[in-house]
């Protein structure tokens, strides 16, 4: 009887091993990036990979970098099994999986500016405050540059919010859920209150196609079957779900033009 129950138990636990297996952590490198991975490792894009991960059984061990040195991290260190939020521009080893998530890009402005910008024309006649590369990045803001009353990028650690608050420039472009999280955080930061004089209200107009973030593997096969739970995830509803939080309390600035997935 009791080889019996041993035998069982061995059979038993050789059938269950490979889902097991298939359930093992996979460690990641992730950025710290408002709006994405905080200082905690929360955050929208945290949300959405916790979906598709747990559509696919497998269990994430995020290990937060500075922006960029995730990617090189990643690059440097075998035993990450993939990196977390990869442009297209970026040259990394391995299998890129679809967009898991997407981002808005376009311009933020003071709100009492009442600002009609719809398209990039709109710019026309406007001091605009981009960042490095946004011309590369975008083509049409590239074109309606010379109708610009001025245009130039800030270096890193520039005081874009303030120079939008002083007036120093009519727009700055950029990712409107990054910049409500920035913006509103340094309000409640500074102990103020969204819309006063110090910190009046911002609008954002949603201006260029959107943007994908995606994931790289090392292994074909888990980057694989990662396309197929972003699928899963996202016909099942559970990847807006998941991020609706990170969204919902900066609506005052983005509105409704932050793509649910």
């Amino acid at each position: 009887m009791k080889r019996w129950l041993c035998n069982t138990l061995i059979l038993f636990g050789l059938a269950f091993w490979p889902a097991l297996a298939e359930a093992r952590d996979i460690k990641v490198a992730a950025p710290i990036l408002s709006g994405h991975f905080d200082s905690d490792g929360k955050g929208r894009s945290r949300a959405a990979l916790d979906a598709i991960f747990n559509e696919c059984g497998m269990t994430p061990d995020y290990v937060l970098h500075r922006w960029g040195q995730h990617w090189l991290a990643y690059e440097d260190d075998e035993s990450f099994d993939a990196v977390a939020i990869v442009w297209d521009s970026a040259d990394l080893t391995g299998h890129r999986t679809e967009a898991f998530i997407h981002q808005a890009n376009g311009v933020a402005f003071r709100a009492d500016r009442q600002l009609r910008i719809r398209t990039t024309e709109d710019l026309a006649g406007l001091r605009v405050l981009g960042f490095g590369g946004a011309t590369r990045m975008f083509p049409s803001l590239a074109r309606v540059m010379p109708t610009m009353k001025s245009y130039w990028e800030a270096p890193s650690g520039f005081a874009t919010t303030q120079a939008l608050v002083n007036g120093d420039v009519d727009v700055f472009l950029t990712d409107g859920l990054i910049f409500a999280i920035d913006y509103m955080d340094r309000t409640r930061n500074t102990g103020a209150r969204y819309g006063d004089t110090h910190w009046p209200a911002m609008s954002f107009v949603r201006l260029f196609p959107t943007i994908g973030d995606r994931m790289m593997f090392r292994d074909q096969a888990k980057a694989t079957r990662f396309n197929g739970c972003i699928i899963a995830a996202r016909e099942k509803g559970t990847i807006a779900l998941a991020t609706a939080p990170y969204v919902r309390p900066y609506k005052d600035i983005v509105g409704d033009q932050i793509p649910a997935d």
